[in-house]
This record gives structure tokens, C-alpha cells and sequence, in this order.
């Protein structure tokens, strides 16, 4: 129905003015004839036939267009219909011509070629304008079509990578569960399953959303810590500094958590000890920069072979996401500091949501 409600609209328009254009220019020429009766006839006679010859020339030229204009079929109809009712529009104009003037108006070859080819030439003019009308019409519903289906392509692509996240992490978290049966705790068993279903219901809470607030970002990151801290006690230490003024950015969703998740997989966990993760956040001028750095085993939990500096199935998920979401405008780096652990920095365009500056 809004495809209709914007085709008629814009067709009339066009319609109106293209008539309304042709009657000025017909008037303002007749001006030097004001006292020639016959001619002020013909001409008004001859504009009033072509403006009815056009309601015709609609239900051809929609006729055509909907049986999808094969040409050369197509043309030579619509010719066909110009050229008779351009002669009757000239006929019609000779009559009025006729009865308003002084006298028989004698046939004259020339004058008439010339009748008929003016209202030839508007009828195949408004005929031209409507195909034009509808050739551009055509190119737009297709051109939205196409953003359309590349949207939710791109939308259902986005979806796949994010979930991705869930399968690994919770093969993870489930694996700690039964770690904590298996030596008997059972209070820290009962917590962790308890944090667990506290993530996935607010994972749920945004299964449509492709992109959060930071703040939001930041609570679920939170909770998957606070699974990690029950299974690692006091071996893991987590800082969190981001300014108060960036909490209100869009970021994609569900982005931070494999980059903690790794943070501690393969840098806190092996490690002996308590271990660091940071998170932090700034804004340069135009992005914003959410930087994930632990403080464990760095490069050498890699080994020196082919897995050195090589990203696993989380990093490459977020790169393509970020990708996807912004095209060059964001980035993932994975550093290796010189004092060791791993640092991963995402780029991403500064843009603040709209729910939480209404606030």
C-alpha cells in the first residue's frame, strides 16, 4: 500500500505540471491572436482533445508496461495509438476552427500535417514521461529491494557470528561445573549455574540487537567475571576504567566477553598466580577505542610455532562483525606488549545511543 500511495502521487504531479506547463506556453502564443476567434478555438480545442487523448494513452501505456513492454512490439502499439488519436485531435481542432470562424476553412495538406503532428508530438511526449515515470519507479523498488535483502543478509550473518560466542562459552562454563561436582563444592557449583543463567537471560534480553550501549556491554562482561571468579577465586584480578561520559556509545553486542574470555584461557589460567585483566576505554576524535589486556603468559602460551600471533574462532568472529557493522571504519589489533600478556584493541566509529541520551 505505500508503494501505491508514493506511485499515483508522484505520477499525477508530474502529469499536472506537465499540462499545466503546456497550457502557459499555449496561452502567452495566442496572445498576438486574441482577436482571431478561429484561432483562439483551434488551439483551445486542439489542447482540450490532447489533454483527453492522454486518459487513452494511460490505459494504453499501463497496458503495456504491466505486460512488460517487449519492444519492438510495444512501441509500434503505442505509436500506433498516438498517430490515430493525434488525427482525431487534429480533426476536432479543424471543426472547431471551422465553426468559430468566418468562413469554410479550406483543406489544406500542410496545416493539417502540422495539427497532427503537434498533438502527435505531446501525446508521445506524456507517453515518453510515463514510461520514464515508471522505468525510475521500477529501478527504485528494485534498488530498495536489493538494500532490503542485503540487509537482512548481512543482518542474519551478523546474528551467526555473534552466536557463535555462546556454544564455546558454554562449553566452557559447563566444563568448570563439573569440575566443582566432581571436588565436591557444591555452594560454588550452585553459584556458577546460577551466574550462568543470569548471563544467558540477559544475552536473551538483546537476541535482537546488534548493537548496545557500553553499558550494557560492560554488565553482561561482568557477570561472565563473576563466573570466572568463582571458578578461579582469587587468582583472577579484574579492572574496569571507562569514563562515565562513554557509557552511552554503541558497540556490538557481545563483543567484550570472548576477548575476557580469552584473556583468561590463555593468559590468567595457565599461569601461576593471580592474574590481571584490564579493561579500559577512550575517545579520540572520531572512535572509540575499547582496549582488553591481561597480564599472563602472553606470546609464549603460544608456543614458537605456526600458532604464534594466529587468531582463534572468537578474535575472527569480532573482526568480521566489526567489518560487517562499520566496513574500514573498524578494526581489531592484537598486540603482544614487550612486558608480556596480550593487549587487543578495537576500533570502533563513536556513536551514542539514542535510549540513554534521552535520559
Amino acid at each position: 500500500m505505500g508503494s501505491t500511495a508514493e506511485r499515483i502521487p508522484t505520477f499525477r504531479l508530474f502529469q499536472l505540471s506537465g499540462w499545466l506547463a503546456y497550457g502557459i506556453i499555449l496561452v502567452l502564443s495566442t496572445i498576438p491572436f486574441a482577436n482571431e476567434r478561429a484561432t483562439i478555438a483551434y488551439r483551445s480545442v486542439l489542447f482540450g482533445c490532447c489533454f483527453i487523448a492522454s486518459f487513452v494513452m494511460h490505459v494504453v501505456c499501463r497496458r503495456q508496461w504491466r505486460r512488460g513492454f517487449t519492444f519492438p512490439r510495444s512501441l509500434l502499439i503505442v505509436l500506433a495509438w498516438c498517430s490515430a488519436l493525434a488525427l482525431i485531435c487534429a480533426a476536432m481542432a479543424f471543426k472547431a476552427e471551422y465553426v468559430f470562424g468566418s468562413g469554410l476553412v479550406p483543406f489544406r495538406l500542410l496545416t493539417t500535417l502540422t495539427a497532427t503532428t503537434n498533438a502527435g508530438f505531446v501525446l508521445l511526449s506524456w507517453s515518453a514521461l510515463y514510461f520514464g515515470i515508471k522505468y525510475y519507479q521500477a529501478i527504485e523498488a528494485e534498488r530498495h529491494r536489493a538494500l532490503s535483502a542485503e540487509k537482512s543478509a548481512r543482518e542474519s550473518e551478523l546474528r551467526a557470528l555473534r552466536y557463535q560466542v555462546h556454544p564455546h562459552f558454554l562449553f566452557n562454563t559447563l566444563n568448570a561445573i563439573s569440575t566443582l561436582v566432581v571436588e565436591g563444592d557444591r555452594n560454588a557449583a550452585t553459584a556458577m549455574i546460577t551466574r550462568l543463567a543470569d548471563f544467558f537471560r540477559a544475552t536473551l534480553d538483546e537476541r535482537t540487537a546488534e548493537e548496545v550501549p557500553l553499558h550494557d556491554e560492560l554488565f553482561l562482561t561482568k557477570q561472565y567475571l563473576e563466573i570466572e571468579q568463582l571458578r578461579l577465586g582469587d587468582r583472577l584480578r579484574v579492572e574496569v576504567a571507562v569514563s562515565p561520559a562513554l557509557l552511552m556509545c554503541r558497540v556490538p553486542h557481545l563483543v567484550l566477553q570472548p576477548l575476557v574470555e580469552n584473556a583468561i584461557r590463555h593468559g590468567i589460567a595457565p599461569r601461576r598466580g593471580a592474574g590481571l585483566v584490564s579493561i579500559q576505554a577512550h575517545r579520540t576524535q572520531a572512535n572509540l577505542l575499547i582496549s582488553v589486556k591481561d597480564d599472563g603468559l602472553g606470546i609464549k602460551s603460544r608456543g614458537h610455532g605456526n600458532n604464534v600471533g594466529r587468531r582463534g574462532i572468537g578474535l575472527m568472529n569480532i573482526d568480521r562483525r566489526l567489518r560487517e557493522l562499520y566496513g574500514d571504519s573498524g578494526r581489531l589489533e592484537l598486540l603482544w606488549p614487550s612486558s608480556g600478556g596480550c593487549k587487543v584493541v578495537l576500533t570502533i566509529p563513536y556513536r551514542e545511543d539514542g535510549r540513554m541520551s534521552a535520559q
